[in-house]
């Protein structure tokens, strides 16, 4: 691994190094990883290596807030666009991705209003793929990315406040306000993943209704057993 991807950074480690910093004070061994005038080279190196295998663990606890958040709001903000009762875009411009699903990815599917979350998670995730190849992809990625390490800080905040009220009982007004501040990243989760699964539609109906062609592959007529000069 050469390095790190935005989303790992932002939505892995960083939650993960928070979680670690505020156990720290609870747990005196973990402060042994920080000199006295600051963080050493290598215990920083240990500490980025830590908080991102814990960054994993509570990727995993953020991935169960989200299912339970999401399916109280109706669905993820990518299947808001199907069902008897549509948001996020205007009725014209879900006709419009309707039409270029058909029309440029090939897929015939019935009308969105007729569709059901788990049929449509696939296709959403062709349409980000075909924004992704095609399209401009940046913000959506961004947004993306700020949903994950939202998604992260909630959880590892909410943590926080378990293991405060495990290692301090007499701390639980610490407690409290750690569940405060993971419902004001939960907020801010739910504003960013909105965006996303809209930025995502916009920049798919951006692009022309014409089918997409797969790149023409180059022939090699030199003979297998040739080498090249």
């Amino acid at each position: 691994m050469n390095k790190l991807s935005f989303y790992e950074q932002v939505g892995i480690v960083i939650p993960g190094a928070v979680f670690l910093f505020g156990v720290m004070f609870y747990i005196p061994g973990l402060r042994e990883m920080l000199a006295k005038d600051g963080v050493s080279i290598g215990g920083l190196g240990i500490f980025v290596i830590i908080s991102y295998a814990a960054g994993h663990l509570l990727a995993a606890f953020g991935n169960g807030i989200e299912n339970l958040y999401w399916r109280c709001r109706g669905g993820m903000p990518s299947d808001w666009i199907i069902g008897a009762s549509p948001q996020l875009m205007s009725s014209g411009q879900i006709n419009k991705v309707e039409t270029l699903v058909a029309s440029r990815l090939g897929i015939s599917v019935p009308p969105l209003a007729e569709l059901s979350a788990s049929v449509w998670s696939p296709v959403f995730r062709e349409i980000y793929s075909d924004v992704s190849r095609y399209g401009r992809p940046d913000r959506a990625n961004t947004f993306n990315g700020i949903y994950g390490l939202n998604r992260g800080l909630s959880a590892a905040a909410f943590a926080l406040a378990i293991a405060v009220m495990i290692l301090a009982p007499a701390h639980w007004i610490v407690s409290v306000g750690l569940l405060g501040v993971s419902l004001i990243y939960l907020y801010r989760m739910h504003r960013f993943g909105v965006h996303y699964a809209r930025e995502v539609y916009n920049q798919f109906l951006l692009l022309p209704p014409d089918p997409v062609k797969p790149k023409p592959v180059k022939a090699n007529n030199d003979r297998p057993d040739r080498l090249r000069a």
